[in-house]
């Protein structure tokens, strides 16, 4: 796996533990803009920029 994705991957759990409803796995039904924000970062595609070996982050366009 590629280092942004593992980077990518930890963000999203550590977002998802912000949610008491989510974390609990509450079965009542809620809006949780946290899981809106997990899904829009787990949707982010583009180039990795690499500097000196060094992972710096991800290029993409609109």
């Amino acid at each position: 796996m590629a280092e942004h994705e593992i980077k990518k991957n930890y963000i999203i759990s550590e977002l998802r533990s912000l949610c008491a409803h989510c974390v609990s796995k509450s079965q009542l039904p809620h809006r949780c803009p946290v899981k809106e924000l997990s899904l829009r970062i787990e949707s982010l595609r583009g180039v990795p920029l690499i500097v000196n070996s060094e992972f710096k982050g991800l290029l993409w366009s609109h």
